[in-house]
């Protein structure tokens, strides 16, 4: 009886620790994600500096695989969106020090969430090990 209710509690246990685990993949997809696109951003910002001139012609998309032709209108400054209702205006060094920030926040968040990810990868097999264990007293 007590075995029974033993492997009970570790299973679902168990389960909780998987659900939290794939919470954390999730949200580690997630992060790691938005740091290539803020890379991607990063090395265009960077390439402005390079020689784009008012004036310049690029292609600008504008959803799924459509694209417009437009010309480039004071490539020193640049509008870095900061919330999905407020953008801000930086010149070429400001943009790249703000970018510079998001990575170092995408970083220490990616480095958080592997930390979690192992400690739970590590309750789980503990976890494991006890339900084997209760299997085996049966």
């Amino acid at each position: 009886m007590e075995s029974s209710k033993n492997y009970q509690e570790q299973l679902l246990k168990f389960r909780y620790l998987k659900e939290q685990r794939g919470m954390y993949q999730g949200q580690l997809e997630i992060i790691n994600a938005s740091l290539g696109n803020i890379l991607n951003t990063k090395t265009t910002v960077e390439n402005l500096k390079e020689g784009v001139k008012d004036g310049d012609e690029i292609l600008v998309p504008i959803g799924g695989l459509a694209s417009i032709k437009a010309s480039i209108k004071n490539p020193e400054k640049i509008l870095l969106s900061v919330t999905q209702d407020v953008v801000i205006e930086r010149d070429l060094n400001g943009s790249i020090e703000f970018l510079d920030k998001l990575i170092e926040q995408h970083n220490k968040q990616i480095q958080f969430l592997r930390t979690q990810l192992q400690n739970l990868d590590i309750n789980l097999q503990e976890t494991s090990n006890l339900i084997q264990g209760v299997i085996g007293q049966k």
